[in-house]
């Protein structure tokens, strides 16, 4: 198998690790990459960036009222 972290996963595709990457773990290699889009472009001055592991993608929420969400304009 492959290490990532400190954990074990078998050889083969990992459609999603603790960390929401998804990974192809060979003899010789693992190669991952990310199941989730950075969002660049919202309201900085209102809104925050939180992780949500459960979605394995970043919620944009309001900082005075972390329940309402606000409009992303795009995601790297």
């Amino acid at each position: 198998g492959c290490m990532l972290k400190g954990k074990l996963y078998p050889f083969g595709l990992i459609e999603r690790t603790e960390d929401c990457y998804r990974c192809s773990c060979s003899q010789t290699e693992m190669e991952c990459c990310s199941l989730f889009g950075t969002p660049v472009a919202y309201d900085k001055k209102k809104c925050k960036v939180v992780f949500n592991k459960k979605r394995c993608d970043y919620d944009v929420v309001q900082k005075d009222d972390p329940s309402k969400e606000c409009f992303v304009y795009s995601r790297v």
